[in-house]
C-alpha cells in the first residue's frame, strides 16, 4: 500500500487467527482518525487500541435484541411509507419501470435518520431532501488515494489537520446532534431511538466505567457512524437482492411465499418476532452478501512481531497491513461451487454447517465484527419483506445485464449506473 508493507491472507485457518484467536496482536484496522480536527472520525469503526475497547464495551448493549424491538416499529412505520411512495410513483408511469437503487437508498435514509438522528427526513417524498444528499456527499467527497495515502502516513497527516470530511459535512451532523440532544435532555423527549441510548450512556455510565465518559463529540461520531454504515449498506444489499431475485423469479416467488406464510402464522402483523421467522428471506439476504458483499476487503494492522502458526520462520512485523480478500473468498469455486449463481440454498442449516466459518465475512468476525449486524439484518429484511408482499420484480429493456462497479465509493461495494426493473402491483 504505497510504501507500507501488507499482507494478503488467503489461509482461512490464519484469518480465523487474526481476526478471532490471535486478535490481540490485530485489533486495530488501520482507518485514518483526527478527533481533534475531524470529530466524526471519532467513531467505532476508526477508533483504536483502548479507546476502541472501551467504546465497543459501552455500545455492545444498544445493539440486543431487545434493544432491536425498541426500533422496530420505526423500521415499519417507515418501510410502509417505501410501499405507498413506490405505488404513487406506479400509478404515474405508464411502462411500470422504476430505478430502485435510489429509491432503496432513500428508504434506509429516512429510516437510520430517524433512529440516529430522531428526525423526519422526508427523503421518500423528497428525493433532493438535505438529509439525503448530505449522506451521498458522505461517501463521494473523499478521495480515495488520498484516504489510504493518510492511513500510511497517520502522524504526517495529524500534523497537517487533515479532515477526512469536509467543514460543511462536520458542521452539519454536529449541529443536529447538539440540538436534537439538547432539545431532549430539556424537556424530557423519549424516543427509545439509538440516540436516546446514546443519551442515557452519557448521563448514566456503566458500572466500573466511569474513567471514560461519553460526551457530546463521541454522540456525534456515533451517531454519524451508525448513519452512514446502514443507510447505503443496506441499500445496496436491498438494490442487490431485488436485482437478483428479478433474474431468478423461482428464488423471487419462493421468497415470497415465505413472507405470506409466516404472516398468515402470525396473524398477518409484521413484528420482530414474524421478520426472524422468515427464513428464506434470511437466506436470500445471506445470498445477496455473499455475492456483493457491502466490503470486498477486510484490513487490520498488525500491532506486535506475530509467527505465522503452522508457518515455522514466517513473521508478521508491527505495522504491517494485512489485507483479507472477502470478495475473493465469497466467489471462491472451492467454497461455493458456480459462485456467480444466486443460489440462497448455500445458507440452509445443512449446507452451511459445511462450511469453513471464515468462508461468510460480510460483517467481519472476532471481536470487532460489525456491532450492528443485527440492525442492519432487521432493516433490509424488512424492507425487501414489505415490498414482496406488495410489487413483482422482473426484468425489463433497461435492466443492466452486466454490473459495473464503482471505484470511486471508496465506502461500500456499489454499482456505477442505476438498477431498472419492472414493478407490478400485487
Amino acid at each position: 500500500m504505497f510504501v507500507r508493507r501488507a499482507s494478503l491472507i488467503i489461509d482461512l485457518d490464519l484469518i480465523k487467527n487474526i481476526l478471532i484467536k490471535d486478535f490481540a496482536n490485530f485489533h486495530d484496522r488501520g482507518v485514518f482518525n483526527n478527533v481533534e480536527d475531524d470529530p466524526l472520525t471519532g467513531h467505532l469503526v476508526a477508533l483504536e487500541g483502548e479507546q476502541w475497547r472501551a467504546m465497543r464495551t459501552k455500545l455492545s448493549p444498544v445493539f440486543t435484541s431487545a434493544r432491536m424491538k425498541y426500533m422496530f416499529s420505526t423500521v415499519v412505520r417507515v418501510g410502509e411509507n417505501l410501499h405507498r411512495v413506490m405505488g404513487d410513483m406506479l400509478s404515474e408511469k405508464s411502462d411500470q419501470i422504476l430505478e430502485i437503487k435510489d429509491l432503496c437508498a432513500r428508504f434506509t435514509t429516512d429510516v437510520i435518520g430517524n433512529v440516529a438522528f430522531g428526525l423526519e427526513c422526508n427523503s421518500l417524498q423528497e428525493p433532493q431532501a438535505e438529509f439525503r444528499v448530505k449522506g451521498d456527499k458522505a461517501f463521494y467527497t473523499i478521495h480515495p488515494f488520498m484516504e489510504m495515502i493518510a492511513s500510511t502516513y497517520p502522524k504526517l497527516f495529524h500534523r497537517f489537520g487533515y479532515k477526512v470530511f469536509t467543514q460543511e459535512l462536520i458542521t452539519f451532523y454536529s449541529r443536529i446532534v447538539r440540538e436534537t440532544v439538547e432539545y431532549r435532555e430539556k424537556n424530557g423527549v423519549k424516543r427509545n431511538d439509538f440516540l436516546d441510548l446514546l443519551i442515557e450512556l452519557k448521563n448514566s455510565p456503566l458500572e466500573g466505567e466511569a474513567e471514560y465518559q461519553l460526551d457530546m463529540e463521541d454522540i456525534i461520531a456515533q451517531a454519524f457512524v451508525f448513519f452512514i454504515g446502514g443507510f447505503e449498506t443496506s441499500s445496496s444489499t436491498m438494490t442487490f437482492a431485488l436485482y437478483e431475485m428479478a433474474k431468478n423469479p423461482q428464488v423471487q416467488e419462493r421468497a415470497r411465499k415465505d413472507v405470506q406464510d409466516t404472516l398468515e402464522k402470525h396473524k398477518g402483523a409484521f413484528g420482530y418476532d414474524s421478520l426472524n421467522d422468515m427464513g428464506y428471506v434470511r437466506q436470500v439476504v445471506q445470498e445477496t452478501l455473499r455475492k456483493h458483499p457491502v466490503a470486498p476487503t477486510g484490513r487490520r494492522v498488525c500491532r506486535r512481531p506475530f509467527t505465522l502458526p503452522g508457518k515455522p520462520g514466517l513473521t508478521v512485523e508491527p505495522s504491517v497491513h494485512i489485507i483479507i480478500p472477502v470478495y475473493a473468498i465469497h466467489h471462491d469455486p472451492e467454497y461455493y461451487p458456480q459462485p456467480e449463481v444466486f443460489r440462497p440454498e448455500r445458507f440452509a442449516p445443512n449446507e452451511k454447517g459445511q462450511r469453513h466459518p471464515m468462508t461468510y465475512l460480510p460483517f467481519g468476525a472476532g471481536p470487532r465484527t460489525c456491532i450492528a449486524e443485527r440492525f442492519g439484518m432487521m432493516q433490509t429484511m424488512m424492507g425487501l419483506a414489505l415490498l414482496l408482499k406488495n410489487f413483482k420484480f422482473s426484468l425489463c429493456d433497461r435492466t443492466v445485464k452486466q454490473l459495473t462497479f464503482d471505484p470511486f465509493n471508496v465506502r461500500v461495494f456499489n454499482t456505477k449506473e442505476g438498477i431498472y426493473l419492472r414493478v407490478e402491483k400485487i
